[in-house]
């Protein structure tokens, strides 16, 4: 193997989008991943570019969620009781960073990065020949109890506000208008409009991982490892 810039470990979107990046700042990068491209989490993730998730998802500090994961009654997280030992200074350090004041921080500069993440998957979908794969209609969060409702109501209005991300409040009718085979026990819903989904997203990496391999990178296998690698050094 010739020596490169960079190693980035992972095929899945993620790794695959860095590798291409890396690849236009005139970097030599090998691509790592112990099974193949997308074939892990990218396999069959959400498919959602989220605009609007400015705000990281914090450790909870409610009483109510934190019984719920401390007795792994959630589908959230789940953890094995032995791992605590190792898990705790890392959990101390995430339930810190996810008090109010320090979360706002967070978001703040997260979403800088958040900020371009349609029009960054836009401008590569262009040249890869993928845009053909996103669905420009958002996504739609529903409320059973009114109170829940107004509160993610006021949140969203605040996003708009400090971040710019935009969305929509449904009433139930709207709801239904929208969503004609939800049963109509719902007290409304937040239509989240910046957002793009992918039907498909193993696919997308797919066709993203053909650019990377065209703009002169070789594929082989060693050791048990897909190994994607540029040899030459683009000038």
């Amino acid at each position: 193997m010739q020596r490169s810039d960079v190693v980035v470990l992972g095929a899945g979107i993620v790794g695959i989008c860095v590798a291409l990046h890396l690849q236009k700042r005139s970097r030599s990068v090998v691509l790592v991943d112990r099974r193949g491209a997308a074939e892990e989490t990218s396999f069959g993730n959400a498919g959602l570019i989220q605009r609007e998730g400015v705000y990281p998802y914090g450790f909870p500090h409610d009483f109510g969620a934190l019984a719920r994961y401390g007795f792994n009654r959630t589908i959230d997280a789940y953890y094995h009781p032995s791992a605590l030992p190792r898990l705790a200074p890392f959990l101390w350090q995430y339930w810190m960073y996810s008090r109010p004041a320090r979360h706002a921080e967070v978001a703040r500069k997260y979403s800088k990065l958040i900020e371009h993440c349609v029009s960054g998957h836009d401008a590569l979908a262009a040249e890869a020949g993928a845009a053909g794969f996103f669905k420009r209609r958002g996504w739609i969060k529903a409320f059973r109890t009114a109170r829940e409702r107004d509160k993610r109501f006021a949140e969203a209005e605040r996003l708009h506000s400090e971040f710019g991300v935009n969305s929509r409040a449904l009433d139930p009718r709207a709801l239904q208008e929208l969503e004609p085979h939800l049963a109509p026990v719902l007290s409304g819903a937040l239509h989240w409009t910046d957002p793009v989904s992918v039907d498909d997203p193993q696919a997308l990496a797919h066709v993203y991982l053909r650019l990377f391999e065209r703009l002169g990178f070789h594929r082989e296998q060693e050791k048990g490892f897909h190994l994607l690698m540029k040899w030459e050094r683009k000038a």
